[in-house]
């Protein structure tokens, strides 16, 4: 038997790849570039499976699932599309779809998803109220992290997060909290001190967010644990889920018994990685821009194309934090109403290279004894390569002053110099060198 597929996309190039494609895999396609036309052949009983992209024109085809599903309750939608954002994967799942595709897609996915959809024709459908597009990002990394909120979003089992310092990781907490039938309840944060009846009180039902479980106390996994047993005992629909963030992987924290193992048995559900931000370089300047408007909203100040291309290329060890920080500074310090690229490259080599404890700048003092105690011993950590102690030290002290030169005159370099008492060319030399 040969199963029919609606296709709706309004690029012609799509629509012939993936006609030819589903063609030669043995399905007949049925292809359109409208929404009206879909359904016009749905509604007249024909197709399988729906496979249709989200952005037709000026429409949107989740405006049209509630009236396909009404005609074809059991007929599978498959939405495609180049909008990878959070609130496309949610509305797939609020809204009934099936699954949903980000592009570019790899065409043996598209058809193994499409046998999937007609094994499950029968699938209840899960439609739950609209969530904010609350994260930011199109890249690729972070499809399946859209994927995983939507998918546990409404549900009832704990979740689990993890992903190094500055990803986004209590955004996340509140994106699944947010989007899920949960939203109109508390969602509230754990602390061992209120102590088991005052949490329970507080939560009725809703969201317990425990924030970086992996430093959780021996007194706060015992609380966590009591809460967690008492929750096992209520009915279903009384209970409530548990959220939990953390720097290391399950794996990790079981590994390193760090968590006691009964705790752990009762966090196990659903997880979610979020990628480091030098593997989602894509979404930089979108993240950048969104933070500056923050700040400076109205467009008054904007970032220009040379300096988002600096920022986009920047490896941001302190990711999505790190550049929101920064960007916090470039709205509020520099009067210019264009931050170049220039700009932006002083502030980030002066936020490199900084005697550091702890991720905590030291006093200069207690940083030139340790400078020199390690020189001493032959070690070479905190020195950059062709530097001496005393180049080092010195670049230490004249970083930060002239950073602060740079922002009490908004950049120039000019003046700058003037308020620092040294040529113009002098400056420069430095500002080159604290860059090699």
């Amino acid at each position: 038997m040969k199963y029919s597929i609606l296709l709706a996309d309004d690029d012609a190039s799509i629509r012939f790849v993936l006609s030819k494609y589903l063609t030669r895999a043995g399905f007949e396609v049925k292809a359109t570039d409208n929404p009206q036309t879909l359904m016009k052949w749905a509604k007249a009983g024909e197709g399988d499976v729906i496979l249709t992209d989200v952005h037709m024109g000026a429409e949107e085809i989740f405006k049209f699932v509630p009236e396909l599903q009404s005609a074809r309750p059991k007929l599978p939608i498959i939405v495609i599309s180049a909008n990878t954002r959070m609130v496309t994967a949610l509305k797939s799942r609020q809204t009934g779809v099936f699954e949903y595709i980000p592009k570019p897609f790899d065409l043996p996915d598209v058809k193994k998803t499409i046998e999937r959809a007609l094994e499950n024709q029968t699938a209840a459908q899960i439609v739950h109220k609209p969530a904010p597009d609350q994260m930011i990002g199109k890249s690729k990394a972070m499809q399946p992290v859209f994927r995983a909120i939507s998918d546990y979003a409404s549900g009832n089992i704990p979740v689990f997060i993890w992903g190094d310092v500055g990803v986004g990781k209590n955004l996340a907490a509140q994106c699944i909290h947010d989007a899920g039938a949960r939203a109109a309840l508390q969602f509230v944060h754990f602390d061992s001190e209120t102590g088991k009846s005052a949490i329970l009180d507080c939560l009725n039902k809703g969201d317990l967010f425990v924030d970086r479980l992996h430093e959780l106390s021996k007194l706060g996994q015992a609380v966590l644990l009591e809460l967690m047993e008492h929750n096992e005992q209520l009915p279903p629909q009384d209970q409530f889920r548990v959220i939990v963030t953390s720097d290391l992987p399950f794996e990790s924290l079981q590994a390193k018994k760090a968590i006691r193992a009964d705790l752990l048995s009762h966090l196990m559900g659903g997880k979610i990685y979020l990628p480091p931000l030098s593997k989602r370089a894509q979404d930089i300047k979108d993240l950048a821009l969104y933070f500056f408007g923050q700040v400076r909203p109205g467009g008054q100040k904007t970032i220009d194309e040379a300096g988002l291309a600096r920022l986009s290329a920047h490896k941001w060890p302190g990711n999505v934090r790190e550049l929101r920080s920064l960007m916090q500074v470039l709205a509020l310090q520099f009067s210019d109403k264009v931050v170049r690229a220039d700009i932006i490259d002083q502030m980030l080599h002066m936020r490199e290279g900084s005697p550091a404890k702890d991720g905590h700048i030291v006093n200069i003092e207690t940083a030139c004894t340790e400078l020199l105690q390690q020189a001493y011993l032959g070690k070479t950590d905190l020195i950059k390569p062709g530097f001496s102690p005393y180049e080092q030290a010195l670049q230490w002290f004249e970083k930060p002053m002239f950073a602060e030169a740079l922002r009490l005159t908004g950049g120039n370099n000019s003046k700058a110099a003037d308020l620092l008492g040294i040529h113009r060319n002098t400056l420069r030399t430095k500002l080159r060198n604290f860059s090699d």
